[in-house]
């Protein structure tokens, strides 16, 4: 089953993007593939997870 996607924009401040930038390249020195967008996917994932969980 393939998951359907939608393209979409976010605005986020300069103190935002640079922080996500640090992260993705924190992660990818340790030879994980990140970028900002695998990210904030990810945040978002576990933000459903755990609102998931209280219910």
């Amino acid at each position: 089953m393939t998951k359907k996607m939608k393209k979409t924009t976010i605005e986020i401040t300069e103190n935002q993007y640079f922080y996500l930038k640090e992260k993705s390249l924190q992660l990818q020195k340790q030879k994980k593939h990140y970028s900002i967008v695998s990210i904030i996917r990810e945040l978002i994932e576990e933000d459903r997870r755990r609102l998931k969980g209280r219910n």
